[in-house]
């Protein structure tokens, strides 16, 4: 239910992950780059990874941790495709992206790299899977649609909030929530001035 302007989207500010502390997740699909996350989220990554594979889904890491450049470039191309004020639907300013905890990961479906980063990601059999047992390994899809926040779609950003630290960076409360919230307002108003 969408309880804010449509033209708002409010992306909540995100702790960064100390890159040091990073482990490998997993290959790019071309081979190119190497993916890290916290330790925690490959061990959970491994686990379901393991139990999709044993019913025949293969999931595949097509995105982890982005340090705060790279997503700096990538919220930059956006707004190019997408306009200045649009941009921010498909991808958050640097600071206030998932991907910068090292607990968010893009998944995508090994047999069907078409649908890679895209809402044709939502017609996989990996999708269909993780929909049905992903929360059993503590992930949780973070932009559903017609989320309240305005971002759009992301039939494969999953995060893994199975940890106490994780559930408290993405589920806020009490004082710190005011504080992460109030954040990621100011920018969200930033962005469409």
């Amino acid at each position: 239910m969408r309880l804010i302007p449509r033209h708002l989207v409010v992306h909540r500010w995100c702790p960064a992950a100390d890159p040091a502390s990073l482990e490998p997740i997993g290959p790019s699909r071309d081979g190119i780059l190497t993916h890290l996350a916290r330790p925690e989220t490959v061990a959970a990554f491994r686990k379901i990874a393991d139990a999709a594979r044993r019913e025949g889904i293969e999931l595949q890491v097509i995105w982890s941790y982005r340090d705060p450049e790279l997503q700096r470039r990538q919220f930059e191309e956006a707004r190019q495709k997408h306009g200045r004020r649009h941009g921010i639907r498909w991808l958050a300013p640097p600071g206030f992206s998932e991907h910068q905890t090292g607990w968010a990961l893009d998944i995508g479906d090994a047999s069907d790299a078409e649908a890679d980063d895209n809402p044709l990601f939502e017609r996989t059999p990996a999708f269909r899977w993780l929909k049905e047992h992903a929360a059993g390994f503590g992930f949780e899809l973070s932009f559903p649609p017609g989320n309240w926040q305005g971002v759009a779609y992301e039939p494969w950003h999953w995060r893994f909030s199975g940890t106490e630290s994780a559930r408290r960076a993405f589920h806020p409360a009490g004082r710190c929530a005011w504080s992460v919230w109030a954040r990621s307002w100011l920018e969200a108003l930033r962005q469409i001035i």
